[in-house]
């Protein structure tokens, strides 16, 4: 077996557990997240997508930064909350303009695969982190439309186990925002 299927496999197994825990607000998640998220630094450089393993350096710090707000939270006994949709439309906005900027950058200056897909993936990638690690309950659908273009993109670059891994995230959303809904109705009422 070579050695980026061991990768796939490991952190593709890591990220099944992280987003398992975090579906049931369970803070100890964000250490398997950190862990599967290093592991996609490696694994993505060795396979020039080149924003993926950017991005999962960043995921590796929003996942610190994940485990620290929401040891806060529990602290407070604060949980699921949203925001309005105005700021949903100023977030789509700015971040497909961000988006575009990168991808003509990767096109012009790198090997990208993939550069539009990978930068529109990177960049609301994100956006969505920062919404999870705040509890904020539509990052799940903003993870439902990224794992689902990024089953394409890891496709396409023969990496197959994490482009099962994407569908299966995208299972894992619909039960994510199903469970963090029921939390935030159950905490909004009362």
């Amino acid at each position: 077996m070579v050695f980026t299927n061991y990768l796939e496999i490991s952190g593709a197994g890591l990220s099944i557990l992280y987003s398992l825990l975090l579906m049931r607000e369970k803070t100890i998640g964000w250490w398997f997240g950190i862990a599967s998220s290093l592991i996609g630094v490696i694994l993505f450089y060795q396979t020039k997508i080149y924003a993926q393993a950017i991005i999962s350096l960043y995921f590796a710090l929003v996942g610190v930064y994940g485990l620290w707000y929401w040891k806060k939270a529990e602290e407070k006994n604060e949980h699921i909350h949203n925001w309005h949709i105005i700021t949903h439309v100023k977030a789509i906005i700015l971040f497909t303009a961000l988006s575009l900027v990168s991808a003509t950058l990767f096109e012009k200056y790198t090997d990208s695969a993939s550069p539009y897909l990978d930068s529109f993936i990177t960049l609301f990638g994100l956006l969505a982190s920062i919404k999870e690690a705040r509890k904020i309950l539509t990052s799940w659908v903003y993870w439902l439309v990224l794992n689902a273009l990024s089953v394409l993109l890891y496709y396409q670059q023969g990496l197959v186990y994490y482009a099962v891994l994407m569908v299966v995230y995208t299972l894992i959303c619909i039960g994510g925002f199903m469970s963090w809904y029921k939390i935030y109705k159950q905490n909004s009422t009362t």
